[in-house]
C-alpha cells in the first residue's frame, strides 16, 4: 500500500537550511518517520531557497531585449531578464508567456521562474542549473542522517493540448526515472513494444496531492511503500532531444 504524507514546515526556508533534517522533524513532528526506501519530493521553490537560488527584482538591470519582450507580453521587464538570463534558447511566444528551454535542459514556461511562495512578490526563485547533481547532495544529507532514500525536485508544468498544470520531476537521485516494460506482457499474451512509465513524474504528481502548491505551507511530500529500483541516472535521461520531441 502506497501512503503519501505532506512536508508541513512553518517556517521559512532560507539559505543554508538543510532540508533531510528539516523534513525529518517536521515529520516526527506528526507522528511520521523517514526510513529506509521512501521516497522524498521537494519542491524546486524550497530546494531553491535553500540553495540561495533568489534575486530581488529591484536588483535587476533589464536588457533592451527584456525591456521590448516586456512590452510585448505585458510583463515586467526585470521579471523577463531573469527569465532571459535562465534560458538556453527561446522557444516560442505565446499567451504572456516566454517558453523557453532553461539552463537545466527543460522545456517549460518562463524558465521555471517562480514568484509564488517566495517572499510575496519580491523576489523569483529560480530552478538549480543541475537539478539532478542537486538531488544527490540532498540524498547525501539523508544519508548523513542515517536513512537511504529517493529524492525527487519537483515542479509544476503545463501540458500540450491539456488546461491546468502537473507538478513533475525536474531533478532525482536514487531512484530510477523510467521503469521500462518493454518486452513484458498484457494480460492476453500480448508483448509490449513502447511502454515505459515515468515513475518520478507519476510520483511527483501524486504527491501534489496532498501538498498543494498556493498557501498550504507543504515543502514536499514523503511517499512510503511504492518499490522502485534504485538509480542515480537522473532526470537529465530521459529529457527528450529537440530531433525526438514531438512538440517542438
Amino acid at each position: 500500500m502506497i501512503r503519501i504524507f505532506g512536508i508541513k514546515y512553518d517556517g521559512l526556508i532560507k539559505k543554508g537550511d538543510n532540508l533531510a533534517k528539516i523534513t525529518i522533524e517536521s515529520l516526527r513532528r506528526n507522528g511520521v518517520e523517514v526510513e529506509n526506501r521512501d521516497v522524498v519530493t521537494l519542491t524546486h521553490v524550497a530546494v531553491s531557497k535553500a540553495l540561495g537560488y533568489t534575486i530581488r527584482l529591484s536588483e535587476v538591470k533589464p536588457s533592451p531585449l527584456a525591456v521590448a519582450l516586456a512590452d510585448r507580453l505585458r510583463k515586467p521587464p526585470e521579471e523577463v531578464e531573469i527569465i532571459l538570463r535562465e534560458s538556453r534558447e527561446i522557444v516560442r511566444l505565446s499567451g504572456g508567456r516566454i517558453i523557453t528551454r532553461n539552463r537545466g535542459g527543460i522545456v517549460c514556461a518562463n524558465s521555471g521562474i517562480d514568484l509564488s511562495n517566495v517572499d510575496g512578490g519580491l523576489s523569483m526563485a529560480f530552478q538549480p542549473r543541475n537539478p539532478d547533481r542537486v538531488a544527490r547532495k540532498i540524498r547525501k544529507q539523508f544519508l548523513d542522517e542515517n536513512v537511504e532514500v529517493g529524492v525527487i525536485i519537483t515542479d509544476s508544468f503545463e501540458r500540450p493540448f491539456r488546461m491546468g498544470q502537473v507538478n513533475m520531476a525536474i531533478g532525482c537521485a536514487g531512484v530510477a526515472p523510467i521503469r521500462d516494460l518493454r518486452g513484458k506482457t498484457d494480460l492476453f499474451g500480448y508483448v509490449l513494444r513502447f511502454k515505459q512509465m515515468a515513475i518520478v513524474d507519476e510520483l511527483a504528481a501524486a504527491s501534489e496531492l496532498v501538498t498543494g502548491s498556493s498557501s498550504e505551507g507543504f515543502i514536499g511530500a514523503l511517499v512510503k511503500g511504492y518499490q522502485y529500483d534504485f538509480s542515480d541516472d537522473g532526470v537529465k535521461s530521459i529529457l527528450r532531444s529537440r530531433k525526438t520531441d514531438l512538440f517542438l
